[in-house]
Order: structure tokens, then sequence, then C-alpha cells
């Protein structure tokens, strides 16, 4: 039927394909790419293979239309002719590109990116010619193609996201699909460009949306974004939370998995959203990878939910397969996740040799001493505690620094921004926090980087900040400059005292026996 037909008409044309002229060749592959096909000819041969010989020797002639044509139906159908690619790039940095309009100059940064054929010099030329003109003629598509491309391709160019950015928020965003919605902000997120107002708005217009009518992938796509760009929208999220049970069935592993580490890494525990997704990851366990496995195994332990339906001995089974191609990053994932099975008292864990690569990679991290953490224990030891610094737990977990406090050991941790979303602990924090309090019995007092910054240089004020921060513990209160051992009788300071503190801007945030508290 119709294949037959598009086979004829193929080997018809390699016939005589040194007749066509560029239109006619470019437009022949392109053809061909609509329908994603690429018909076998005669001695083994396929009709792209020719289509690049023959368009080599036409780059003279060719329009800006028959590039972009070109590169995206091979990018299209899936075939790798990395000579080719170099050939047009070539040809096309060597062009006045004032000549491509916006879908031309989108389409062949998206075939390069997803031909994943690394030629800079076109990326760097087109962006500075789309940067320097008025966009007000790229449309949606233009525009999310452009920055996923970039991103995908690991391009930067801030100015072109810039940009694009301004261009994107003064827009009405109706008129952008879920999937360019969805790009866009994978697009900033994977760039590593910073952009609040962008994701703001994009974020209201989600808001405003069925999203029960978007795909998996659109939803997995921007909860990871909007996470990793360390931006929380709660309204966003639950709306993404009920859409993504509502369909959670027609999610892969990559958009399970991926979806899943978001909420964990966000703090948002829907306990109805991983309690539907435990059943849909425990259909997928073989179809997973290493890294979707573990993203899933680290979540759920964040999450702290129990899934005896998800980790069975299936999900174990699946992990010991494939442990010989685990990452350095994975066995520490999953080191995470047999600290939860400790926690949980479950009985089923990782077989014992696993368990020992998995804790081996997890203490490995080097080890970095900020100047925030220098001195905080600079001043634990003028007020006579005795720190110890970096000291590796039975957990595998290492502590910032150890005090002895009235008979009881308290783990200080100097958390700087990387620890905190929008003001609140990041859920590597809390997870640190609670495995640590749990496995190894030792509280964590947090010490935040915008408090101390507070103090500046006046060391009094920091050693009673510190004071204040380990007098929950029942330590020894004792007033500015008089930090004897044993001069004063022990005593807890008042609810009045610490509401003083919270006036003072010191002392908002503390852990009680693990738990932190955060004061309005």
């Amino acid at each position: 039927g119709e294949h037959n037909l598009f086979q004829r008409f193929a080997s018809a044309s390699a016939r005589h394909l040194l007749r066509f002229n560029a239109q006619s060749t470019s437009n022949l592959a392109y053809a061909y790419a609509l329908i994603k096909h690429n018909p076998i000819l005669g001695g083994g041969s396929n009709l792209f293979d020719l289509l690049a010989r023959q368009s080599v020797h036409l780059f003279g002639k060719f329009k800006p239309q028959d590039f972009s044509n070109l590169v995206w139906a091979f990018a299209t159908v899936k075939v790798s002719n990395p000579e080719l690619f170099a050939k047009v790039a070539e040809a096309v940095v060597a062009r006045d590109l004032n000549s491509f309009n916006a879908q031309e100059l989108a389409n062949i940064v998206w075939a390069y990116a997803t031909a994943e054929a690394k030629h800079p010099d076109i990326f760097r030329k087109i962006a500075d010619v789309v940067v320097s003109r008025d966009l007000d003629s790229f449309n949606a598509q233009n525009l999310t193609n452009i920055v996923w491309a970039f991103a995908t391709a690991k391009e930067k160019h801030h100015c072109l996201f810039r940009k694009i950015a301004g261009v994107v928020v003064a827009r009405d965003l109706k008129s952008f699909k879920p999937q360019e919605l969805a790009n866009i902000v994978w697009a900033y997120a994977t760039a590593a460009v910073s952009h609040p107002r962008l994701f703001e708005i994009v974020a209201n217009e989600l808001i405003g949306r069925d999203l029960k009518s978007f795909m998996p992938q659109n939803l997995a796509m921007i909860a990871w974004a909007y996470v990793t760009a360390n931006i929380c929208h709660s309204r966003l999220f639950n709306q993404i939370a009920g859409a993504s049970i509502a369909s959670c069935r027609g999610f892969n592993p990559q958009d399970t998995a991926n979806l899943l580490w978001a909420y964990a890494s966000i703090g948002q525990v829907h306990q109805s959203l991983f309690a539907s997704f435990s059943t849909t990851a425990a259909t997928l366990i073989e179809q997973c990878n290493v890294r979707e496995l573990a993203n899933i195994a680290r979540a759920f332990a964040v999450a702290n939910v129990d899934a005896p339906n998800l980790f069975s001995a299936r999900f174990v089974d699946a992990l010991t397969q494939k442990s010989n191609t685990f990452t350095v990053e994975d066995f520490g994932q999953l080191h995470q996740w047999q600290l939860w099975r400790v926690e949980m008292n479950a009985r089923v864990r990782l077989p014992p040799s696993i368990q020992d690569r998995c804790c081996v990679a997890f203490t490995s991290s080097s080890i970095h001493v900020s100047d925030f953490q220098k001195d905080v224990v600079c001043e634990l030891s003028a007020i006579g505690l005795q720190p110890k610094d970096e000291v590796l737990l039975p957990s595998g977990y290492r502590l910032d620094a150890l005090v002895e406090v009235y008979g009881q050991r308290v783990g200080i941790e100097v958390d700087g921004p990387s620890n905190f979303i929008d003001g609140m602990p990041t859920t590597k924090t809390m997870l640190k926090q609670r495995q640590v309090a749990a496995i190894d019995g030792i509280a964590i007092v947090s010490i935040p980087y915008w408090e101390w910054d507070r103090l500046g240089n006046d060391r009094d004020a920091r050693q009673r900040y510190l004071w204040s921060k380990l007098a929950l513990f029942s330590v020894p209160y004792y007033p500015p400059n008089t930090y004897a051992h044993s001069s004063f009788d022990l005593h807890m300071p008042s609810q009045a005292h610490f509401q003083r503190q919270r006036q003072e801007g010191l002392g908002e945030s503390v852990v009680w026996f693990g738990r932190q508290e955060y004061f309005n």
C-alpha cells in the first residue's frame, strides 16, 4: 500500500538524483522525514545516505530554507551523518544570516542539538543574529526550540536566554502549547539561567489551565525544571500532583523517576502522589535503568512513605542485576535508601556486598571547609565546647562539627545558600537531620547563613548566638563575656528570652531533638 508507494518513489528518485537541484534535494529529505522513513535501496544503501552525498555538491546554490529542511530531516529521521552536519555548519557560518528567517534559524539549532552534532560556531553565530533582532516574528515554537536546543547542546549564551525570556514574559502565553511551556522552563533550568520572573509568569499560566490534559512527560519536565531552578510554587505543584495522579498509568520510567525526584527534592510530600506512584513504579521495575531506580528509591526515602508493593524482592533483584553499571551518585542515593530501610525496620534490604559499595561511595566525596564553617568552629572553641570538625558518623554522614553539651552529643551543621529553597531547608538537608537523629542518635543544630551574616564580625554576638542555639539542650547560658565552664548555675532560658532573641534577629531556626522549627 502506502509504504510500497514511498519505497518505489524513493527508488525512482535515487536513479534520477543527480538531476535534482538544491530545493528538490532538500524537499525530498524533508518529505521522508515527515513520515519518519528512510527507505533501504539496492546495494545496502539508503535514501538519506544518497541525499547527503548529493547535497554537499549543491551547497553553493542552497537557500536558507534548503539548509534548514535538510538538517531538520536528518535529525528527525535519526540518521547520523557527522560529515554532512560539519559541512552544513561550515557553509552556514560563512553566510550572512540576516537572510534566514525565524523558523529556519530555530530548525537549524534544533537539528544540531537533536543530532548531537557539536559545532559551537554555528550556535554562536545564530545566537548573535537572534540577539540582534526584534523577535516579534518569532512564534512560540521558534522561541522554545531555540532555547531548548542551546540547553540540550550545552551551548551557553547568556544574552540569548535573557533576550528570549524578556520576549516570553511580555507575550500572552495562551498561544504556547503544553510541550512548549514545559520545554521553555526545562531549558532555563538545564542551562542554569536564573530568571525568576519567567518561571513566575509560566507558573501563573499553568495554574490557569487544566493540567490533566498535559502529557505525563510535560508534567514531569515542569516539576523537574522548577525544582532544578530552586523555585517553589506550592499551588503549581499541588495541581501537577493532582494531574499526575489522574494519569499515573501513562508515565514511563523516566517521567516517573523525574516526577518523584522533583517532589522529594522540593520537600512537598504528597502522600497520595507517592501512594499512587508506588503502584506505577512497581509495574516499571524491570524497564527502569539504574539511575531511575536510584532516583525512585531516594525519593521514597526522603518522603518517608512506605511502599511494600514497590520495595520488594523484585526491586532488590533489579538493582543487584544492574549493580555493575552503578555510578558513584547511584550508590550514594541507594545508601540513603538503605538507611531508610533501617529507619523503617524493613526486612527487604540491599545485599551486604552492595551495601558496602554504597557506603564507600557515600563517604568518598571530597571535603571542602568553607570560611563560614571555620568561623563557626572557631567561636564554638572560644566558648569552651571543644568541637570536632568534619566528623564521620557510623551512618556515613559527615557533620560540620560535633560538640558535647551537658552530656549530650550535638551536631552542628553550617548551612549555606545551597541548603535552602525559598528560605526553607532542602530535602537533602532535612533527610540528613532525620537520618542522623534516627541512625546515629545525634540531634543537629542548623546555623543558617543569613542569621550568621547578620552578626557581622562581632564575636561577642556570635558566641551569644551559638549559646542560644544550644540552650535547648539544657546548656548553661552565660551572660556575654562570662564563658566560664561552671561559674553559673544551669538554667534554661525562658520563652521571653527566645522572644527577645527573635526580635534581635537571633535564633530564628532551631532543632529540637532533630525536628526543625522555623519561627515566623
